[in-house]
């Protein structure tokens, strides 16, 4: 692994809080890369440990639900569970949070608990070693088996992230002994306690920002409220000497002066353009993400194979960045644009792994199919930045689509005919939405006043698309929608 010039650093981590929600930007090389809320996240459960018991067994899903006093009972699958034939109705276990409650789904659990570190994650119920796929020098991956080897005793483990890196062997030390201490803790209230509870609870957001994000790479730190402040220089503290980022302090608020604001439009976007000219449009569907390359206007190439090539290549970055940004999870299927040879197709894939690298989330890339797509999964805990910030559109209910004006004008005109079989009704009043004046134009709505011979009024104010609002009156000037 390479050192990092703390003059080429390029990532910024910026802090802001307002009223009682904390927001927290990544930004790499200029870019927005990830965004948190911690008021949005507040019922997030991953990571904690609970003593539960199992509320019943389910051989046909393998799996049992187990109450853990969250509300739902969550999911224990029987490969997360080594000792599933001990696994009985009232069963007291103790399990740990993998992925938060979605949709109509409870939690789901395991009983391979694991307590993270900065430099490492301790387990207390493996004997494996492991060392970070990104710290690929040998010598220090024997360093780290070694230090590990003579600190451990032989009923527990020890996973070396990628922050273990150059860390010296008595800090490696200090925190293997610090995590043993929080979980015989753990392990002693276990065994205390009957009923299910939280036994141990996941870091503050600011906590695990600072453990999960801060890197060499990090040259600034930015905060706008000073209850964050104490928190942030406390956990930047505890980073190696040396490559300490620079906290600052801004008045206001920090997502302003940062233009943060501005950089999370993206993530609104279906469409992200490309340095080239194509672009990568990015879709969503129940059972999986979509994403198509496009060479739109990419003409940099000198034929249709160069610039088929360059065009995945730049869009390999922006799909990479964009399912950390939007915390896309599950089976996910990307359209390139089509290469004619195995070489090419190779070089895209070692490209976007190279660039998956940079991920927290377990990535798969599964090659790509008969069909020319390629076919990955990425695996989250946490729902999708989507569903936090979107909505889904009352008027087309998540389809995109919606009622042309034409056909909302034949049903208005079929709606005022049924008005004014009240042979009371004189006149209505007729509001639409403003799309709807392409059709129902000066013409038509004479026409339509000699068809029914009716008084009618229309205005284009009706703030709804695809409806409309019929006020009729009669003679007395009663209303009558």
């Amino acid at each position: 692994m390479k050192r990092i010039d703390k003059r080429n650093r390029t990532q910024t981590i910026v802090f802001s809080k307002m009223e009682e929600e904390i927001r927290i930007a990544v930004i790499d090389d200029g870019h927005l890369d990830e965004v948190f809320f911690e008021e949005m996240d507040n019922d997030s459960v991953t990571g904690n440990v609970y003593l539960g018991k199992v509320e019943n067994v389910v051989p046909s899903l393998e799996a049992a639900f187990v109450d853990i006093g969250v509300g739902r009972n969550a999911f224990l699958r029987f490969k997360d569970a080594p000792s599933r034939r001990k696994l009985g109705k009232g069963t007291k276990v103790l399990v740990q949070v993998k992925k938060d409650a979605m949709g109509t789904k409870g939690p789901q659990v395991t009983l391979k608990v694991s307590i993270p570190g900065r430099s490492i994650v301790y387990t207390p119920f493996s004997k494996h070693v492991g060392v970070s796929k990104k710290i690929d020098e040998a010598q220090e991956r024997d360093r780290l088996y070694r230090v590990a080897k003579s600190m451990l005793n032989d009923k527990e483990g020890v996973i070396f992230r990628t922050a273990a890196y150059g860390v010296g062997e008595e800090n490696i030390k200090d925190e293997i002994e610090r995590l043993r201490t929080k979980w015989q803790e753990i392990n002693e209230s276990f065994k205390r306690s009957r009923k299910p509870k939280i036994l141990y609870e996941e870091s503050s957001l600011v906590e695990y920002i600072l453990r999960e994000r801060l890197t060499e790479n990090t040259g600034e730190v930015v905060v706008d409220s000073e209850d964050l402040w104490h928190d942030v220089v406390s956990g930047v503290s505890k980073f190696k000497a040396g490559f300490k980022p620079v906290v600052r302090f801004v008045e206001g608020d920090s997502f302003i002066t940062e233009d943060i604001y501005e950089k999370i439009k993206v993530i609104y976007k279906r469409i992200i353009p490309l340095p080239g000219g194509g672009n990568v449009v990015i879709d969503r569907t129940e059972a999986m993400t979509v994403i198509d390359v496009n060479s739109a206007s990419n003409v940099s190439g000198g034929d249709i194979a160069e610039t088929s090539i360059v065009t995945n290549l730049e869009a390999t970055a922006q799909i990479s960045r964009h399912l950390r940004l939007r915390n896309i999870g599950g089976i996910i299927v990307i359209d390139f644009i089509d290469m004619k040879t195995d070489e090419d197709r190779s070089k895209v894939l070692s490209v976007l792994a190279e660039e998956l690298k940079k991920d927290k989330a377990k990535c798969f890339l599964l090659g790509f199919t008969k069909l020319g797509l390629l076919e990955m999964t990425r695996k989250r805990s946490t729902a999708a930045i989507g569903t936090k910030l979107f909505i889904s559109c009352p008027i087309c209910k998540g389809t995109g689509d919606i009622e042309s004006p034409r056909v909302t004008f034949q049903r208005l005109v079929r709606d005022l005919g049924k008005l004014f079989e009240d042979k009371s009704i004189k006149r209505a009043n007729v509001q639409v939405y403003h799309n709807l004046s392409g059709v129902l134009t000066p013409e038509v709505q004479k026409k339509l006043t000699k068809t029914f011979k009716r008084t009618l009024s229309f205005s284009f104010t009706w703030p709804i698309p695809a409806s409309f609002e019929i006020k009729g009156s009669k003679k007395n000037g009663q209303e009558h929608n």
